[in-house]
């Protein structure tokens, strides 16, 4: 078993007497090793040491023997190092070692030494205040080193290590004195030795927390360098392909030393500038990415401190002074210019990536100043515009997104401002596609976050500028659609960010004059972007962009208060070009419009309005095709909540764009557009119409429902797109039945929703409707007229204003709220507000039923072989409601207002008998005429001969009408009414002959009784209509018929096959302008000799 060791202590007095100094040390330093990590055995060593070793170690580190004074400072420095050891060292002995430590490096003939010297006191943990009183002497010492008077990189490398651990210990004595150390670390710089370089380079990124931004005496003393020596050396190294990338790494090094203090020396500011200048426009990519990376150091030599705090401000801190902002502003555009070249022409994504690291390092740096307008538009402006001009290629797309978001986070200070003090506003998520891209750019920015502060309104024509680079129509063309869409959704987020700002300024603070001008830029704005996206162009993409245009017009009348937008109080000139073409359109001549209040040029008017004119302008002036879903967009936001002005501006501009019409194809898109609208108004307004509508019938939504029949009043115009004659007969005929669709759908539908909500606003609606549709045909006969005549000369499968009215009417008829009035027992005091005041709901009904049945007979004239779908879907509907017509008061009103018609339907479907057989136009009126019997026998009418008497004409016509069912249906009435004329002559009544039954009529004796009134009213009405008469000659048989839709005659010149009475002359039907209705005009030219007429003769004269 080995002897234990000798104690600790034992062993220290066997090396301070050892006569072999080296040998000595060599065996302390292995003691010192060994008591590491043996505590106790450390503290009895440390308990030896300061009184026994160290004085023999200071002596022995001078020792001429390079052997023993190397194994000296060795265990000098582990017991520097040690935190045990060094503990146990007093003020005095350390203040002497490093008195002992100064002179060997500064003295010393040998290499080895002075590194140990350096390395003792690069290693060395003393307490902070020893080593400040020793400071300057031991950077003086530590110069020296650096200053390598051996010749060894080893020196150099200990040197830089004992630079940072002194700035470890004393940062701000460092700091003051960093003139004396600093220069011989950057002077290392352009060494020729690489190792040294990197020394020297990494000694000063430890050391830039200290240094930076530099003291006086430094840049003083960097400056004199650089004019005597480095500039001109680092201008020799630039000529050198590989040393280039050096030279501009030392140039980064030099700006940031000479700092702000660089402005003062212009003439030397402009000498180091042409480093990088030539350097920027180096062919070699690495080359300029590392003049790039350099260039950051003349953005940290100009604007030194950051701000580092984030905290929420409420307000931009001001500029001191105007000398100020144009010395901020010059060293901006210096830093500014050389980035934006770069970005313009270069499309390597790693050198474009560094440019914007050093732009975004700029922003960072500039700190609460970048909020100020003239700092924005010099530092923050300038990039975004370039960028967006580029566009998002592949290769630019990721930097094109950073700076979309960076733009959209700065847009976003302001609301979020706003949430943080307690308002609440909805912030749109960045839901930018192409975020995902730029994760790398991200992370150049080293996590540097712009202190971006809420804006005010005084930037909103930067702003606005920004976003319209964005949505550049140039850029955009061509572009794919994923992308264009993805630009477009991220253009609309900040823009509603922008106006939730504006919004928030105007509520807070904003003047009236400011609170006027920023919705007036807010506007023009969006028109802006509308006519440079939309317009008259025809770009790619062109739909889209109609899309997100009016997604800009949603945001404007979503997010801007009403006080704002519609109050009156603020207002702008309506400056859109298509509204000054509209003023010069002339009306037809023939055309009787509806009134209505139009806006012209220029004319001042609320922000809302001003949206609506340019939506629907746009929707005019666009030459591609409009989408179901762009027709449901302007449907959107012309019903939004300020109903009525927007819906009025849309009405006025829908009728006044009638008169422009150049394509059958614009009328179809306006009829579409004016289908999704009223559809909307339907679910929207339906339940809520008595407060919506007047009682007048030229009310704006009788007019906006109208509009279809105006528009089916012009005729149909040549497509730009069809050049052959038979290609245009194809395209009008196809663009007619979608023409008729359209209005049929909205008629459906009116129909249909007025059988829900309130009953009695859907009375009021429907009442005021039907009168409002029977002025639009009274006025405007001609064209209606016109305008049948015309489908038919074509040929269509249906006629577009036939099947629109048609639809209507039907769907009234069958309407449960028509259908249950006609059954209603009507009060005394309901009777008497109705009978001279204002008309029923069931009149008016009548009423457009009337005009319509007139209209159809001029599509019978001229096509009576011809089958038109609605003409049944009408007589199907009209013989239903005669089914429901149970009182007789009600009956009585049916004949006052139709019977006229339906004496005229039957006298032409007599006349027109065998063509009229071809199609199912026969059967529809038998099966009316049989329905209308039934009625007549339910209100027991049927034996009324008072009743009899005044229907003697349609009874006369019934009965010789040649399809046997009809004939045959009325003949009890017919005996019943002749039996009755026999008994009122016996008894020498006032009515002497069936032919005075006009005058019967007008000789009503109470005028205001409600039927009476309204009979006399009707025949009034129909009187205005005039028909040309037309002829048809068969089986020498002559027929002359004048169907008028205003003043209606039938006159029969002969009838074929038509039961008579001997000597009594055919009565004309239709006939009530004369109290001779059975005149000598129209008594038959030849004698019929019909079997059945002598037979019935015969039986007369028994």
């Amino acid at each position: 078993m080995p002897p234990p060791p000798p104690s600790v202590e034992r062993q220290v007095a066997e090396i301070a007497a050892e006569p072999d100094r080296a040998a000595a040390y060599a065996r302390l330093l292995h003691l010192q090793r060994a008591c590491a990590d043996d505590p106790s055995a450390a503290a009895d060593l440390a308990a030896a040491s300061p009184s026994v070793l160290l004085p023999l170690l200071l002596r022995d580190a001078g020792d001429r023997d390079e052997a023993v004074a190397a194994s000296a400072l060795k265990c000098i420095g582990f017991t520097l190092y040690h935190p045990v050891l060094v503990s146990t060292i007093s003020g005095q002995m350390a203040q002497l070692i490093l008195d002992t430590l100064i002179q060997l490096i500064m003295t010393t003939q040998m290499k080895a030494i002075c590194n140990l010297g350096v390395w003792c006191t690069s290693v060395q943990q003393l307490e902070a205040v020893i080593v400040d009183d020793r400071t300057t002497s031991l950077l003086t010492a530590i110069v020296h080193a650096i200053d390598n008077p051996f010749c060894s990189l080893s020196t150099t490398f200990e040197a830089a290590q004992a630079v940072m651990k002194l700035m470890s210990q004393s940062p701000e004595r460092l700091r003051e004195l960093s003139s004396i150390w600093v220069p011989p670390i950057y002077r290392r710089l352009l060494s020729a030795d690489k190792a040294e370089r990197d020394v020297a380079e990494r000694c000063l990124i430890k050391v830039s927390s200290v240094v930076l931004p530099p003291q006086s005496l430094l840049s003083q003393a960097i400056a004199s360098d650089l004019e005597h020596s480095l500039l001109s050396r680092m201008l020799n190294m630039i000529d050198d392909p590989v040393k280039k990338v050096q030279a501009m790494k030392s140039w980064g090094w030099y700006i940031s030393l000479l700092g702000l203090h660089v402005m003062d020396n212009r003439p030397l500011l402009n000498k180091i500038l042409k480093v990088p200048e030539q350097l920027f426009i180096d062919s070699d990519t690495q080359v300029q990415i590392s003049t790039m990376v350099a260039w950051k150091n003349l953005v940290n030599a100009f604007f030194p401190q950051a701000s580092e705090t984030l905290a929420p401000g409420t307000k931009i801190p001001p500029i001191e002074s105007r000398a100020d902002t144009n010395s901020q502003l010059k060293k901006i555009k210096l830093i500014m210019t050389p980035l934006g070249r770069i970005l313009l022409r270069s499309r390597n994504i790693a050198l474009s990536s560094s440019c914007l690291s050093t732009w975004h390092h700029l922003l960072y740096k500039l700190g609460d100043l970048i909020n100020h307008l003239p700092i924005l538009e010099a530092a923050f402006g300038p990039v975004l515009k370039i960028i967006f001009s580029i566009g998002p290629d592949i290769q630019n797309k990721s930097l094109y997104s950073f700076c979309v978001n960076l733009f959209h986070e700065f847009i976003s200070v302001k609301v979020k401002g706003m949430v943080s003090h307690g308002e609440y506003l909805p912030i749109p998520h960045n839901k930018n596609l192409l975020s995902q891209s730029c994760i790398h750019l991200k992370a150049l920015m080293d996590g540097q976050r712009i202190r971006w502060l809420p804006w005010d309104v005084t930037c909103l024509d930067f702003h606005l500028e920004i976003l319209g680079s964005i949505v550049n129509p140039e850029i955009l063309d061509n572009m794919s659609l994923e992308i264009l869409a993805s630009i477009m959704d991220s253009a609309i987020q900040i823009f509603r960010l922008l106006v939730q700002g504006v919004q928030v300024d105007c509520k807070a603070k904003c003047s009236y004059e400011n609170a006027q001008i920023c919705t007036a830029k807010l506007c023009k704005f969006v028109k802006k972007v509308f006519m440079d996206l939309v317009g008259k162009k025809n770009i790619n993409n062109c739909s889209l962009l109609l899309h997100f245009g009016f997604q800009f017009v949603k945001v404007i009348l979503e997010e801007l208060d009403h006080c704002l937008l519609a109050s009156g109080t603020y207002v702008i000139g309506l400056d859109i070009r298509h509204i000054k073409e509209m003023q010069y359109a002339d009306l037809p001549p023939q055309l009787s419009y509806p009134r209505m209040k139009s806006h012209s040029y220029m004319e001042m008017v609320s922000p809302a309005v001003y949206m609506i004119a340019l939506s629907l302008s746009i929707v005019a002036e666009f030459t591609g095709e409009i989408s179901h879903g762009d027709a449901e967009e302007l449907a959107i936001i012309i019903c939004s909540s300020n109903f009525q002005e927007f819906f009025h501006v849309a009405v006025s501009f829908i009728y006044k764009q009638t008169m422009l019409l150049t394509d059958n194809r614009l009328r179809l898109r306006w009829l579409m557009m004016w289908n999704k609208i009223a559809k909307r108004l339907n679910e929207q307004t339906m339940p809520h119409l008595k407060f919506i509508c007047g009682a007048s019938s030229h009310d704006v939504l009788y007019q906006f429902f109208c509009y279809p029949l105006f528009a089916f009043l012009l005729p149909g115009r040549k497509s730009t797109r069809c050049d052959a004659e038979n290609s245009f007969e194809l395209y009008l005929s196809l663009t007619h039945d979608l023409e008729v669709e359209v209005a049929i759908d909205v008629y459906k539908s009116i129909c249909a929703n007025s059988n829900r909500g309130p009953e009695v606003d859907h009375k009021f609606f429907l009442q005021h409707f039907c009168g409002f549709v029977v002025s639009i045909i009274d006025e405007n006969i001609s064209l209606f007229q016109a305008s049948l005549e015309y489908c038919s000369e074509k040929k269509f499968k249906n006629i577009a204003i036939l099947s629109a009215l048609g639809e209507l009417v039907s769907g009234l008829l069958e309407s449960c709220h028509i259908l249950n009035y006609a059954n209603e027992e009507l009060t005394e005091t309901s009777e008497e507000s109705v009978g001279c005041s204002q008309p029923s709901l069931l009149l008016s009904c009548l009423k457009l039923v009337s005009r319509f049945m007139g209209l159809s007979t001029v599509v019978f004239k001229a096509h009576p072989t011809s089958h038109h779908q609605i003409m049944s879907r009408f007589f199907s509907s009209l013989s239903a409601f005669a089914g429901h017509l149970l009182l007789k008061k009600n009956v009585l009103l049916f004949f006052e207002i139709i019977g006229e018609q339906l004496t005229e339907l039957l006298s032409l479907s007599g006349t027109l008998y065998r063509a009229m057989q071809q199609g199912e136009t026969i059967d529809q009126i038998e099966k009316l005429w049989l329905k209308v019997i039934m009625c007549l026998k339910m209100s027991k009418l049927i034996s009324d001969g008072s009743f009899l008497q005044k229907q003697q004409v349609l009874l006369q016509v019934a009965i010789n009408h040649p399809h046997r069912p009809i004939s045959l249906s009325i003949t009890p009435a017919w005996r019943a009414s002749r039996s009755y004329t026999s008994s009122l002559q016996r008894s020498s009544c006032s009515v002497l002959k069936l032919n005075e039954l006009q005058m019967e009529r007008e000789d009503i004796t109470d005028p205001c009784a409600p039927q009476n009134a309204i009979a006399l009213e009707e025949i009034d009405i129909l009187r205005k209509f005039t028909y040309p008469i037309s002829e048809r000659t068969k089986n020498d048989e002559s027929l002359k018929i004048s169907v008028g839709l205003g003043r209606k005659r039938l006159k029969i010149m002969r009838y074929s096959m038509k039961p008579r009475e001997p000597g009594k002359s055919a009565v004309p039907p239709g006939n009530f302008s004369s109290k001779n209705a059975l005149s000598s005009h129209y008594m038959e030219s030849k004698v019929c000799r019909k079997p059945e007429v002598i037979l019935e003769m015969l039986k007369r004269k028994r």
